[in-house]
């Protein structure tokens, strides 16, 4: 009997941490007059909880921002991704403890595939921005220099 509930406990916490969907990629986009790069690598977990991390250089600006992932919706081969940004290098614009979120599309692998697409990352204060779950519409723009994958 032992061995049963042991067993049973055992494959109950592989379920739990089974990846579901993951993005990752990296990316220059220009958007009017600004450029940005953002490097990204998010998984979601069959329970629902999603981790990773985003890097986002404006090079525009000259700021650089550390998010932790907590959000990744994925639809398709679009992926939403947010979280809490943890270092700035401009803590007055964009403070650690606001929300960064962005978008991206993977259009598939190469050299005759279409561009895959990305929008820039949006920061607000925790609860003032687009729900990662139901993200709205994000204006997206070519992928220069980069690929983005989202299974």
């Amino acid at each position: 009997m032992k061995r049963l509930v042991l067993f049973s406990l055992v494959v109950g916490a592989a379920a739990v941490a089974q990846v579901v969907h993951s993005a990752r990629g990296s990316g220059t986009i220009e958007f009017a007059s600004n450029r940005e790069h953002i490097s990204f690598s998010a998984v979601e977990r069959a329970d629902g909880t999603a981790t990773g991390s985003a890097e986002v250089h404006d090079i525009s600006a000259g700021v650089t921002v550390h998010i932790d992932v907590n959000c990744l919706n994925v639809i398709g081969n679009v992926a939403t991704i947010s979280g809490i940004v943890t270092r700035s290098s401009d803590p007055t614009g964009v403070p650690e403890g606001f929300e960064g979120i962005f978008q991206v599309v993977d259009n598939g692998e190469g050299k005759d595939a279409p561009p895959d697409f990305m929008s820039q990352a949006n920061f607000f204060a925790v609860g003032t921005g687009n729900d990662c779950h139901a993200p709205g519409e994000f204006d997206l723009v070519p992928v220069e220099h980069g690929n983005v994958q989202v299974d």
